[in-house]
């Protein structure tokens, strides 16, 4: 039996990057794992992406809160010792999958991801993972439970519309009473 999670999902043209299983996922459905430091490097990188964050805050992104039973020592890590295997492991046939700028003086930057999104990860499967959904060609089965609801529950489109509806009446209200 295996068990199935809903990660989170960067999709980037030549890979995703799912920073909850800590993996690089390539288009022919093989799989890079990361270490845990390179996963939170890489997740605090595309969460900031197309911006340029600096070396201070691309630090305390990756390195704060690892350990909530630790002394309280703040341990010192150096990015660069972190970058260097990472940018190997995004290279593939000579080319970064996901192209970590270095902006002299200023910080790292990486491209908007082309999609953000969850999957469905079987992780003793890999071989029979299905194939990812190509931007263009969305499937279903990948769509969190908040967008299932939003998309397909009529409780759900009821209560917007009430809602909306009772915005409406107070900011008529709102206007009437000052007239």
């Amino acid at each position: 039996m295996t068990t199935q999670s809903l990660t989170r999902c960067f999709r980037f043209p030549a890979v995703d990057f799912e920073p909850d299983v800590h993996l690089l996922v390539w288009r022919d459905k093989t799989e890079t794992p990361l270490t845990l430091h390179e996963s939170r490097l890489l997740e605090a990188l595309c969460y900031c992406a197309g911006e340029v964050i600096s070396h201070e805050q691309l630090h305390n992104k990756t390195f704060s809160q690892l350990d909530p039973y630790e002394d309280g020592t703040n341990q010192h890590y150096d990015l660069n010792t972190i970058l260097k295997p990472l940018a190997a492991k995004l290279e593939r046939q000579g080319k970064m999958a996901i192209p970590i700028e270095v902006v002299p003086q200023y910080g790292f930057r990486v491209p908007l991801p082309e999609k953000m999104c969850r999957l469905v990860h079987e992780p003793d499967k890999a071989e029979k993972k299905e194939a990812l959904p190509s931007p263009e060609h969305d499937n279903h089965e990948f769509r969190s439970a908040t967008e299932e609801i939003v998309k397909t529950s009529v409780v759900h489109k009821i209560s917007v519309a009430v809602l909306a509806l009772m915005a409406f009446a107070v900011i008529v209200a709102s206007f009437t009473g000052y007239l």
